[in-house]
């Protein structure tokens, strides 16, 4: 079911087009909100990431194999 008017998403449509693209201020204001954005979900990955991480170290910890990796053991 489609609520909206004919009329009333043509003026939305024309509203939408009226932003000028070449206009500093709304250039500014655009990269603000994208690297707002970009953030968050940078911030929301790693926090699953930690969470991740915590459950393999825990594993690599009760781990029954011995030596280190790094050293060729």
């Amino acid at each position: 079911m489609d609520c909206c008017n004919e009329g009333a998403c043509t003026k939305l449509d024309e509203d939408i087009l009226d932003i000028p693209l070449d206009d500093p201020d709304a250039n500014a204001a655009a990269a603000k909100i994208q690297a707002s954005f970009r953030g968050h979900m940078t911030r929301k990955k790693i926090k699953g990431g930690e969470i991740e991480r915590k459950t393999k170290d825990a594993e690599c910890a009760n781990s029954t194999r011995g030596g280190d990796l790094r050293n060729g053991d």
